[in-house]
């Protein structure tokens, strides 16, 4: 048998386990008790809001890609998203290569300006305070034209205080598969790191016991 101080080890390791895999964040639905933020975005077939609701996320596109906050929690069950670019609506700035926009904090339009619009595409609307990233998957091939957008940023889902109903987007960042027919490619989130170290730990014990007769 394993000894006791040996088993307390483990044990700890699975505590430390449970408190990294529950620590990670989730997404959760547009549409909810009271709320459908879900057709905010003309031309989205899908929608997600990154939780906890109040988790003011930054929308992260530091290299490599792998480590982009979209591909750690995974968007849409894709992890090999690529950042084009991202309209600063407060500055009026635009440095996406494949939409033009235009509009506020609370409403505007938007128009593909690409050649290939058979690709997947993504939106992540930012606001910051007290509220958390919301995406927009949208149709593919892109609705031509000029289509609107509004912000997804009401209470409810999210909420404010005083009497504010919603708060202005202050980014929109556009994302896109370069294979959006292809496979999700796996990065492990840190809880299932942590699972496997813990269980290579567990087979050198282990082994390290039988070497030594210590059973």
């Amino acid at each position: 048998m394993i000894t006791k101080i040996h088993l307390n080890f483990v044990l700890a390791g699975l505590g430390l386990f449970a408190v990294v895999a529950g620590s990670q964040a989730a997404t959760i639905s547009c549409t909810g008790q009271g709320y459908d933020i879900s057709g905010n975005v003309l031309g989205a077939s899908d929608c997600l809001i990154l939780s906890p609701l109040s988790g003011e996320a930054n929308d992260s596109t530091s290299p490599p890609a792998s480590s982009y906050t979209v591909n750690t929690e995974s968007f849409f069950g894709q992890n090999t998203w690529q950042f084009d670019g991202k309209f600063e609506v407060t500055e009026q700035t635009n440095s996406s290569s494949y939409f033009n926009f235009s509009g506020n904090g609370q409403s505007g339009g938007y128009g593909f300006t690409g050649m290939n619009n058979s690709m997947q595409f993504m939106f992540v609307l930012k606001d910051g305070n007290n509220t958390n990233l919301v995406a927009y998957l949208l149709s593919t091939p892109v609705l031509a034209g000029t289509n609107t957008y509004s912000t997804p940023f009401t209470s409810p889902p999210f909420s404010f205080s005083g009497a504010s109903t919603s708060k202005d987007i202050s980014r929109i960042s556009v994302y896109y598969l370069s294979d959006p027919g292809g496979p999700s490619t796996g990065v492990p989130e840190p809880g299932t790191i942590a699972m496997l170290g813990l269980g290579l730990l567990g087979m050198g014990l282990i082994s390290r016991h039988r070497k030594g007769g210590q059973y």
